[in-house]
């Protein structure tokens, strides 16, 4: 609820529900997650995120505003992960397909990665953001990692390629947008809509219903 640029984000409007519930709605269709957990901070501000996510039946963990890193890994600890999938709540635009598409890549990789992702030089937009990390890293992070590197959780693998094995996850092809977050008024409108369109289509749509139209060419 806590954010500079657009205070309670997480909780506007969003095809007639809370965009927070619509990202819950999209991650539960994945075939890949054990669990699904919202991990938010344990001030009065983000009550109502609580709150929301007792209505909506999903678990809830609540630790340090500032140490994101270690309230993503008390979040994973209480239900015994060994593979952490980090989502962030400001990209409604990521689905279900998106989590197993990269879980997939991580799980039959040989050697396998400590660390995948579809985040960046990926051709994923910025927005389509799905990171996986082995707890076995994380936990290291968490002895290790300087202030910066806790608030951005994944910050301390991706700071030593030469430390942990790196997978980056590919796009299927070429997307029609290059900034599908919510960061700004601006791009809240931007993505309602976006949003709003394909769920007026289908409320389960895709990630991939936002790559580029083919193009065809007539010659005549």
């Amino acid at each position: 609820m806590g954010s500079t640029r657009l205070p309670g984000k997480v909780l506007l409007p969003l095809a007639g529900a809370p965009l927070l519930q619509r990202l819950v709605e999209r991650v539960r269709r994945s075939q890949r997650l054990d669990a699904l957990v919202v991990a938010t901070t344990d001030t009065p501000a983000d009550d109502p995120i609580a709150d929301l996510c007792t209505r909506i039946d999903v678990p809830v963990h609540r630790g340090s505003e500032d140490d994101v890193l270690a309230r993503m890994l008390g979040a994973a600890q209480r239900h015994a992960a060994d593979i952490l999938v980090r989502l962030t709540a400001d990209n409604p635009m990521v689905d279900g397909g998106l989590v197993d598409l990269v879980a997939d890549a991580m799980l039959a990789a040989r050697p396998p990665p400590d660390y995948a992702h579809s985040v960046d030089g990926t051709g994923f937009p910025f927005g389509l953001f799905v990171e996986a990390a082995t707890m076995a890293s994380l936990n290291e992070a968490a002895r290790e990692a300087d202030a910066e590197e806790r608030e951005h959780v994944t910050l301390f693998l991706r700071r030593r390629p030469g430390r942990y094995r790196m997978l980056a996850v590919t796009a299927p092809g070429p997307f029609a947008l290059d900034r599908v977050t919510v960061d700004t008024a601006e791009e809240y409108e931007q993505v309602r809509a976006l949003f709003e369109e394909h769920y007026r289509r289908d409320p389960a749509f895709s990630f991939r219903a936002l790559l580029r139209p083919p193009t065809t060419e007539t010659i005549g």
